[in-house]
C-alpha cells in the first residue's frame, strides 16, 4: 500500500471512530396491537437490540398482563371493561382514537416504527391503522406487518382485507404475512407449533431489518467520511490554508432529501 493511501485510510478510520462516538443508531419502536401483535412483541422483548423499544397495546387487560414489553398500553377500559373488543374492529378503532395521546407519548422521538397486528379480530384490525397514522404524523418512518387469518375464516378474512386496505393508505410499507402460506410448510406440525413458526418468521423479519439498518447507518457514515477526506485532499492541494476547515465536518443523523442531515460542527480532526 502506498504511503499516501495508508495515511488516508488511517485518517478515515480515526474520523469514523471519533464521529460515531457522538451518534446513536436509529431509534426503533416495535408496536404490537392486539393478541397476535402482543405475542410478537413478547418474543422480541428478551433479545431486542438496545436501540429497539417494544410497545404492547391491547383492549384485553388479562392478556396484556401476560406480555413482556418496555411499554404496555391498556386502551378503552371504560368501553370494553378490559375484556377486549370482541371481534369488532370499530370498537378497537374507537378505543385507539380515544387513546391517541397515550399512543403518541409511547412512540414519540422514534425514527422508525413497526406496527404489527393480526388482521380479522377487533383490537388488531381496528387499532393498527390508528397507531400507524400517529407514527406517520410524528414523522417516523412507518412499516406495518399484518398477519392474515386462514382463508376458511371467512368473516375474519373479510375484516382483515378492509383493515389491510386502510393500512396500505397510511404506512410507507405494509408486509402481509399469510397464515395459509406459512401453514402449508408446517402441515405436519400441531397448530400451536405452526403459530409459533409464524411468530418466529415475523420476529426474523424485524430482526433482519434492524440489523440492516444498523449496518447501513455505519456504512453511510463511513462513505460520507471517505468522500469528505477525498474532497479535503483535493482542496488541500488547491488551497492548503483551508485544509480541514472545521465547519465542513458534518455528521449524518437522520434521513433527508440527500440522505444526510448536518447536526453539528467539530474542530479539526487531523493536523
Amino acid at each position: 500500500m502506498e504511503a499516501g493511501t495508508m495515511e488516508q485510510t488511517v485518517r478515515t478510520e480515526q474520523m469514523v471512530t471519533m464521529l460515531s462516538r457522538g451518534l446513536t443508531e436509529p431509534k426503533i419502536s416495535v408496536v404490537g396491537c392486539g393478541g397476535a401483535g402482543n405475542n410478537i412483541v413478547n418474543n422480541i422483548f428478551g433479545s431486542c437490540r438496545k436501540n429497539v423499544q417494544t410497545v404492547a397495546i391491547n383492549t384485553d387487560e388479562r392478556s396484556l398482563q401476560k406480555v413482556n414489553a418496555h411499554k404496555k398500553l391498556l386502551i378503552g377500559k371504560d368501553v370494553t371493561e378490559g375484556r377486549g373488543a370482541e371481534g369488532f374492529p370499530e370498537v378497537g378503532e374507537y378505543c385507539a382514537e380515544c387513546a391517541k395521546d397515550a399512543i403518541r407519548e409511547a412512540i414519540k422521538d422514534r425514527d422508525i416504527v413497526f406496527v404489527i397486528a393480526g388482521m380479522g379480530g377487533g383490537t388488531g384490525t381496528g387499532t393498527a391503522p390508528v397507531v400507524a397514522q400517529v407514527a406517520k404524523d410524528l414523522n417516523s418512518i412507518t412499516f406495518v406487518i399484518a398477519i392474515t387469518p386462514f382463508s376458511f375464516e371467512t368473516e375474519r378474512a373479510n375484516k382483515a382485507q378492509m383493515g389491510i386496505e386502510k393500512l396500505k393508505r397510511i404506512a410507507k410499507t405494509t408486509v402481509v404475512v399469510e397464515n395459509d402460506r406459512l401453514l402449508s410448510i408446517t402441515d405436519d406440525l400441531p397448530l400451536s407449533k405452526a403459530f409459533s413458526v409464524i411468530d418466529n418468521s415475523v420476529v426474523k423479519i424485524i430482526d433482519s431489518f434492524c440489523s440492516q439498518v444498523s449496518m447501513s447507518f455505519m456504512t453511510a457514515l463511513t462513505d460520507e467520511v471517505i468522500q469528505y477526506m477525498q474532497e479535503s485532499d483535493r482542496k488541500a492541494e488547491e488551497r492548503p490554508e483551508q485544509y480541514l476547515v472545521p465547519e465542513m465536518v458534518m455528521v449524518a443523523k437522520g434521513p433527508t432529501e440527500n440522505g444526510l442531515h448536518p447536526v453539528g460542527q467539530m474542530g479539526p480532526l487531523v493536523q
